[in-house]
């Protein structure tokens, strides 16, 4: 008891575990002991009331990122700061100096030289996919989307490699350890190359194209720009060149077709005016029909001298004889001649001129209709061998590609500062998804 007492008349003093494990020190003022000197009971129960408290609180977890946890507080928390600072460093200071340096100092200037050009036709009109080719490819693709791709292919490459020596070109000294290629590279890398240095945009709605193309030298690029124009425009000629020989090929098909029917009708026709023995059914026609006109009014001249003599003279005159019988013949020949045209029981060269006309009739319109195709077959074979002989596709370029008289390429202060702030964005994310995944266990 005395020691109870002896321990009231100064500063009390506890220990309690504290934050981070540590022990921590509570004090209850001298004027509550005082006010409780006169009863250890209940200096006890504060005492006892003040180490569950104490207790309780460190207890608590609080966040990794505080530095806290209480009994769960980690003994990694000092490496932990450490491995976000170094995140900091790796993934945000030193891309961001190394952004500057590059950009200012070591990256190699490269010349832009630019073309601007639309795929028309000879008539002043925009083609429509090369006569039909763009149907082909599902039609989706228009004339500017082929030649863009054509400009990035390989075949372009080749192309061009027959007058420039890319591989030199893209791994000169002038370039830069990052801006230039191995001179050994091979084909699929220099591909991959040009479409970085070589640029393509389309707009689909006019079909205007605009092509850049950057190098280590003005000249070479201004160069290669407009030998990619010209190879492009070889391009499409050869594609509506192949078109048009192909429309050639099938119109003088069809031409020779159409010759060949035609000769067989003029010979059918022949050999049915031979068969019937006249030239002209109709011409034929017109003749007999003449000449029954010109019998029917003989016959009506002598009906009328016949009745002249039958009022005069007796039926038995020589001369009333004569008449009767010429009246008569003229009435045979009329027979006959209805027979040819309106039909009868003849055979051979006498049969009716209505069967004959018919067929020849028939040799002629087929003749005609011959005729007509092969006129129309004509008409489009010289048409085909006109469009063929003249070019009809061409790259109406409104830009010229020029020489540059600065480099454009890299933008340095732009390009530093967009490194610099996804550097940034970066480390931020990470250190963000961190500090959750510390939070999250801690808790």
């Amino acid at each position: 008891m005395n020691s109870m007492t002896s321990m009231t008349q100064s500063n009390f003093t506890t220990n309690s575990i504290g934050e981070g494990g540590d022990m921590e020190s509570v004090v209850i003022p001298d004027q509550k002991v005082k006010a409780r000197r006169k009863d250890p009971r209940e200096l006890s129960t504060a005492i006892s009331v003040e180490l569950r408290r104490m207790a309780r609180k460190a207890r608590l977890a609080k966040p990794v990122s505080s530095g806290g946890g209480g009994f769960r507080a980690r003994r990694s928390d000092k490496a932990f700061r450490a491995v976000i600072l170094s995140s900091l460093l790796f993934v945000f200071i030193l891309p961001s100096i190394i952004s500057v340096v590059y950009y200012g100092i070591i990256a190699s200037d490269q010349f832009v030289s630019e073309a601007r050009f639309l795929v028309k036709s000879s008539d002043g009109r925009e083609i429509s996919s090369f006569g039909g080719l763009g149907a082909l490819l599902g039609g989706q693709s228009t004339d500017a989307a082929i030649v863009s791709e054509y400009i990035h292919s390989r075949a372009m490459i080749e192309a061009l490699g027959k007058k420039f020596d890319l591989r030199k070109i893209f791994s000169s000294d002038e370039g830069d350890f990052f801006a230039r290629i191995n001179p050994d590279a091979s084909a699929e890398d220099l591909v991959e190359h040009w479409e970085k240095q070589v640029s393509i945009k389309t707009d689909r709605a006019s079909g205007l194209i605009t092509l850049t193309v950057r190098t280590f030298s003005p000249e070479t690029s201004r160069a290669l720009a407009g030998e990619i124009v010209e190879l492009s425009e070889r391009m499409v000629n050869d594609l509506t060149g192949r078109n048009r020989s192909t429309s050639l090929v099938e119109t003088h098909e069809g031409l020779l077709r159409s010759q060949e029917v035609l000769r067989q009708a003029v010979i059918d026709l022949r050999d049915a005016r031979n068969e019937a023995g006249i030239l002209d059914a109709d011409v034929e026609n017109k003749a007999i029909t003449e000449i029954m006109t010109a019998l029917s009014l003989e016959e009506s001249k002598v009906d009328v001298q016949i009745a002249s003599l039958i009022r005069t003279e007796t039926t038995s005159g020589p001369q009333l004889r004569a008449l009767q019988a010429r009246a008569a013949a003229i009435k045979d020949q009329l027979a006959t001649y209805q027979q040819q045209l309106a039909g009868g029981n003849l055979t051979g060269q006498d049969r009716d001129l209505a069967d004959r006309s018919a067929s020849l009739s028939q040799r002629a319109l087929e003749v005609k209709i011959a005729q007509n195709e092969y006129a129309r077959a004509s008409a489009s074979y010289e048409l085909a061998r006109l469009n063929a002989e003249r070019q009809k596709s061409y790259l109406l370029t409104y830009v010229q590609p020029r020489r540059a008289d600065e480099a454009l390429y890299p933008n340095r202060v732009l390009m530093s500062f967009v490194v610099s702030i996804s550097a940034f964005i970066a480390w931020a994310v990470l250190a963000g998804i961190a500090l959750l995944v510390r939070d999250h266990t801690a808790a």
